[in-house]
């Protein structure tokens, strides 16, 4: 028989993508919330962050020791649709990337030949990438990283910081940035940030994307053995864009393997073997190599429209 659940913990409060914080409060909530013969539900919510990779497995496996509490009554909730963990059950859950009544744009080639890099929340790999963005020409930049809410030892780019601190100690004069909203956005206006996210604003996103011609995506979810696909790879797919993805070892073949065309025939796609900040500068390499020869979009008209289609049908079928 199915056990009854104790209560559902937020794990977003503990852990990020590569770190775990105040595991101590999360052990008192555990301890509080548990009922012998109940279960414990403990859920990253629309998050799909590798719980092996960051840490929160481990630690929620000592607190469980700790407590006396066996593996079986605690059960972890995530969207990593490969939920991997050799210790605790794993539910994947789904969740809906695309709205119901969704209408696919009419097909457009860019007006520019600029090249777009939109992040929202800060890590490793996007701080870094955002480095290399700004010192380009060409392109169209956000990143809505406040530093006046960084706390160093504990933010999402730690490591970034204490391995690149002199390209964050230029970064960050700069930050958070934007090229596509008002400078009135940088300035605490209520839901400023989040609003440019939303996938649905179309004429936003018809805008910036009229003026890029292909993007580089910072996937959520980059450790190994991994797929956790999100709106950031659905928006060049559904504005008919050509990308590169910063993203999970294998993300765009297994992109390929759902019938998405990667253009790995014109696009230098080998960095889909890496992970990291070599994944990040191989990719930097590949988008210097289009802007130095950058393709006809009539030629690819086609193709970019089937990767259109594709994106309703499959994201609909496949991936909920």
């Amino acid at each position: 028989m199915e056990k009854k659940v104790s209560m559902k913990i937020d794990l977003t409060q503990y852990c990020g993508t590569n770190h775990t914080r105040d595991t101590h409060l999360l052990a008192l909530e555990i301890e509080k919330t548990y009922r012998e013969n109940e279960r414990v539900l403990l859920s990253l919510g629309t998050d799909g962050w590798d719980i092996v990779e960051n840490g929160i497995e481990q630690v929620v496996k000592d607190i469980a020791d700790k407590l006396n509490i066996p593996y079986s009554n605690i059960t972890f909730e995530s969207t990593d649709r490969l939920g991997k963990s050799e210790t605790f059950v794993v539910n994947i859950i789904k969740t809906r990337l695309l709205p119901n009544n969704l209408k696919l744009p009419e097909f457009k080639n860019p007006d520019k030949n600029n090249f777009g890099l939109f992040i929202g929340r800060g890590t490793n790999e996007r701080l870094y990438a955002f480095w290399k963005a700004k010192k380009m020409q060409n392109g169209i930049v956000t990143c809505h990283v406040n530093t006046n809410n960084v706390t160093e030892h504990k933010c999402d780019f730690a490591q970034f910081i204490c391995e690149h601190n002199d390209k964050w100690q230029e970064i960050k004069l700069v930050l958070p940035c934007s090229d596509i909203i008002d400078n009135k956005f940088n300035h605490g206006a209520q839901d400023s940030w989040h609003i440019i996210y939303r996938f649905d604003l179309d004429h936003i996103w018809r805008e910036t994307y009229n003026n890029i011609a292909i993007e580089i995506v910072c996937e959520t979810n980059t450790s190994p053995g991994t797929f956790f696909i999100t709106e950031k790879t659905f928006r060049p797919l559904y504005y008919g864009r050509l990308f590169l993805v910063i993203g999970s070892p294998q993300f765009e073949q297994n992109l390929k393997d759902l019938g998405f065309d990667i253009f790995d025939d014109i696009l230098d796609k080998s960095y889909d073997n890496l992970e990291s900040y070599m994944r990040v500068d191989a990719v930097f390499d590949s988008l210097q190599k289009y802007i130095d020869n950058p393709v006809d979009y009539n030629i690819l008209k086609q193709r970019l429209i089937n990767n259109q289609k594709l994106l309703v049908k499959v994201a609909h079928e496949r991936l909920l």
